[in-house]
C-alpha cells in the first residue's frame, strides 16, 4: 500500500514537471530606451551677397546706387553750386588774376575793388551756368555722370578709361551712354560768360576754347580721381604732411575721391 502511494506521487511529480517543461515562457521586456531630446531643425544659413560691380565711392557726388533721386541731384547741385568750396575758390583764383592780370582787359577789370568784384563774379557765375546746365541736363535726360573706377590693371588701361568717361557716363540701369550732359555743361561754362566778359573775350572762339578746357578738365578730374588711391599712398610714403582738419562731408561732396574695389 505504502508502495503504492509512492509510485502514484512521484507520477503526480513527473507530470507536473512535464507540463511546466511544455509550457511557453513569456518573453521577457525589453528595457525602454532612453528619452532621447529633440535635436532643432538646422536651417542653412543664406548666402553671401555678391558684391556688386563698381561698388565704390562716386564722384563728384556721394555714395550711392542705383538711380539717383530727383532731391540726391538737386542737394548736389546746391552744394557744388553755391557751397562754402564754392563760394570760397572763386575768391582765391580771383585774387591770383589780379595779382598778374591781363593786359588786355580794360582797367575797370584789372584795378582795384572793382576789378576784383567783376573778376569774382564772372568766377560764380561761370560756375553756376556750367553746374546747372550739366545738372539740368543729366536730370532731363537720366543721365548718372558719377565717376565709376575701372577694374582694369595698369597705367594706361586705367588713364585711357579716366578720360574716356567724359565722353561715356551711365544711364539709369548702369548701362554706358554718350555724356551729353557734360557737353551742354562745358558748352554752357563756355559760352554763357560771353555775356558779361569785355570785348575781346566774348566771341565764338574764345567760348569755344572754354569749352574744351572744361572738357580738359573732366578728363583731369577723372584721372586724379583713378589714381587717387596711388597718391594717397604716395604722400604716406613720402611722410609729406597733410592737413588733417575736421572739414564737413557737405564742404567736400563735390571732390570725394574715387575707391578702387
Amino acid at each position: 500500500m505504502r508502495g503504492l502511494k509512492c509510485a502514484l506521487a512521484g507520477l503526480l511529480l513527473a507530470g507536473a514537471a512535464g507540463m511546466a517543461a511544455q509550457e511557453p515562457q513569456k518573453p521577457t521586456p525589453a528595457p525602454a530606451p532612453a528619452e532621447q531630446v529633440p535635436t532643432p531643425e538646422l536651417k542653412p544659413l543664406p548666402e553671401a551677397p555678391e558684391p556688386i560691380a563698381g561698388d565704390a565711392v562716386y564722384a563728384p557726388l556721394a555714395t550711392g546706387q542705383g538711380p539717383e533721386s530727383m532731391k540726391t541731384r538737386v542737394d548736389s547741385w546746391l552744394v557744388i553750386t553755391f557751397g562754402p568750396r564754392a563760394v570760397v575758390s572763386p575768391m582765391i583764383s580771383a585774387g591770383i588774376r589780379m595779382a598778374r592780370p591781363n593786359e588786355a582787359y580794360p582797367p575797370d577789370w584789372r584795378q582795384g575793388m572793382q576789378g576784383y568784384a567783376r573778376q569774382y563774379g564772372s568766377s560764380m557765375g561761370t560756375k553756376a551756368a556750367f553746374q546747372t546746365a550739366r545738372f539740368g541736363a543729366a536730370a532731363v535726360l537720366h543721365e548718372d555722370f558719377r565717376y565709376r573706377p575701372s577694374h582694369a590693371d595698369g597705367f594706361f588701361p586705367r588713364t585711357f578709361y579716366a578720360m574716356g568717361f567724359a565722353f561715356v557716363d551711365r544711364g539709369p540701369s548702369g548701362e554706358p551712354r554718350l555724356a551729353l550732359a557734360n557737353l551742354v555743361g562745358a558748352a554752357a561754362g563756355g559760352f554763357v560768360p560771353n555775356l558779361w566778359l569785355p570785348d575781346g573775350f566774348n566771341r565764338p572762339e574764345d567760348g569755344a576754347k572754354r569749352t574744351g578746357t572744361k572738357f580738359g578738365g573732366y578728363m583731369i578730374q577723372n584721372v586724379m580721381r583713378e589714381f587717387s588711391p596711388e597718391i594717397a599712398k604716395a604722400f604716406q610714403a613720402l611722410h609729406l604732411p597733410f592737413p588733417r582738419l575736421p572739414i564737413p562731408e557737405w564742404w567736400t561732396k563735390d571732390i570725394t575721391v574715387a575707391r578702387r574695389p
